[in-house]
């Protein structure tokens, strides 16, 4: 499921307008609504589909940037590894003017030569380059550096699952408070028609005083109801604008509305071998654990010889006279014979990293399972809740339908319209709690999966 995009509560908001009066027209209520307060007009709200919004919270969220760039961090990090591994090539040129003991440069005595010479100007200008032919050490760091960077970017597709979770709840919890602003404007409507009603049969006598008082205490009680909903509403879109990081006291008019989704099918088998393969918490562990791995053969590297080759190529010369062309080759060879203790530290620290991600990928894959298992169970009892609510609502209409005729006919007195009422009330606000409970579940199920972005922000 991507989105939600059909009317949810049409049957039991038709049938309460249907009851308010029978000469009355119906009009279409736009479904959630922004406010700017509980009563706010939705004019030039910004209007917004769930998968718009998701999308708009995954450009906009600061913990999404905030990821973004400690995978570029991470890509640095890859580079500089790598950069250790290549030749290093640097151009220089000297010039000096120098003015020498000539006894002590030579390390002996000149009998009647010059004690001292100059001062004369020299120079020389080259390229020198240097290149580690053989260091395991650095290569090993190299590849965990690579492995570090896949694990940035699983822990980046972490925080996009989470950003999504949180704006989906956001989202369905204020279609859920529109939902109900909804029911609660039909059932003032109603409220009002009863209230008329038994001012009506109080002037032709076939009701009391006490009849009218309480169907308008009973209207009142709507209208609080009512304001109590469009509070919530107000709510959760300013939740919702905070998510998605929007200027404060931005309008939002949301388009979906709240309706069963398709359920997915499949076992708990098949479920938990998805979270396993999809969840980007497991797949930056894999990746840890491979950087640990390669940290671990680094550090044993260190105990390696390493090979490096470097060279000079430069022209060198009396500044006066013709200079000569010189170069210089060298191979070193570098053999640790005591290190004290350096190596083992590293290879200590990163077995202990090794067994900290096993442990930690072993807590995770548990708790893929419980949170499969929890939606799953959720979202099966929610489906069935959804059934029973509806039932209920269509009961409870006919129950008040029952009720006002007797009261019209002057058969009883409005206690029974009241109660009906009431139990109106519940079984609406049972029925879109179930809806939000089905909608949630769903997502919680696609989120254990690893599959909440994918499905819903299409």
């Amino acid at each position: 499921m991507s989105r939600i995009t059909a009317p949810a509560l049409g049957r039991g908001s038709l049938l309460l307008l249907a009851l308010a009066t029978p000469s009355l027209a119906w009009a279409q209520v736009p479904p959630a609504a922004s406010v700017a307060g509980p009563v706010a007009s939705p004019a030039n709200a910004l209007q917004l589909t769930l998968s718009q919004a998701i999308r708009k919270a995954l450009e906009q969220n600061p913990r999404v940037q905030q990821s973004l760039l400690a995978i570029a961090e991470s890509g640095d990090d890859r580079r500089a590894a790598a950069a250790a591994l290549m030749p290093t090539v640097a151009a220089q040129a000297t010039g000096q003017r120098a003015k020498n003991n000539l006894d002590a440069f030579i390390g002996i005595p000149t009998p009647h030569g010059p004690e001292v010479v100059g001062p004369f100007n020299w120079g020389q200008v080259g390229v020198e380059a240097q290149v580690s032919l053989f260091d395991l050490s650095l290569w090993k760091k190299w590849r965990a550096s690579q492995h570090a960077e896949t694990s940035a970017r699983a822990q980046g597709r972490a925080v996009r699952e989470e950003i999504t979770a949180l704006v989906v709840g956001q989202y369905l919890r204020a279609l859920r408070a529109a939902a109900s602003v909804q029911a609660g404007e039909s059932r003032v409507d109603l409220a009002e028609a009863l209230a008329k009603l038994a001012e009506s049969q109080q002037k032709q006598g076939v009701g009391t005083k006490l009849d009218t008082l309480r169907s308008q205490v009973q209207l009142q009680t709507e209208r609080q109801r009512l304001i109590q909903a469009q509070t919530q509403q107000f709510t959760a879109l300013a939740g919702l604008g905070r998510l998605l990081d929007l200027e404060p006291g931005t309008r939002l008019d949301l388009t979906d509305t709240l309706v069963a989704p398709a359920l997915p099918g499949g076992s708990f088998q098949e479920a938990y071998q998805a979270g396993l393969g999809l969840r980007p918490e497991l797949a930056a562990l894999d990746a840890r654990e491979k950087a640990a791995e390669n940290l671990r053969q680094a550090a044993q590297g260190l105990r390696l010889p390493t090979l490096v080759a470097t060279g000079a190529y430069s022209s060198t010369g009396l500044q006066s006279q013709p200079w000569a062309t010189t170069y210089q080759v060298s191979l070193g060879l570098r053999v640790p014979l005591f290190t004290g203790g350096l190596v083992s530290s590293h290879i200590s620290r990163a077995r202990s990293e090794q067994v900290r991600i096993q442990e930690a990928r072993r807590d995770v894959r548990a708790q893929v399972g419980f949170e499969i298992q929890v939606a799953r169970a959720e979202l099966e009892a929610a489906a069935h809740e959804v059934e029973v609510a509806g039932l209920a609502v269509t009961l409870s209409t006919e129950a008040l339908t029952q009720a006002r005729h007797r009261f019209e006919a002057g058969v009883s007195n409005n206690i029974e319209v009241i109660n009906a009422q009431d139990e109106l009330a519940r079984a609406n606000e049972n029925q879109i709690s179930a809806l939000y409970r089905l909608n949630q579940s769903r997502a919680d199920l696609a989120r254990a999966t690893g599959q909440l972005e994918s499905l819903f922000a299409r």
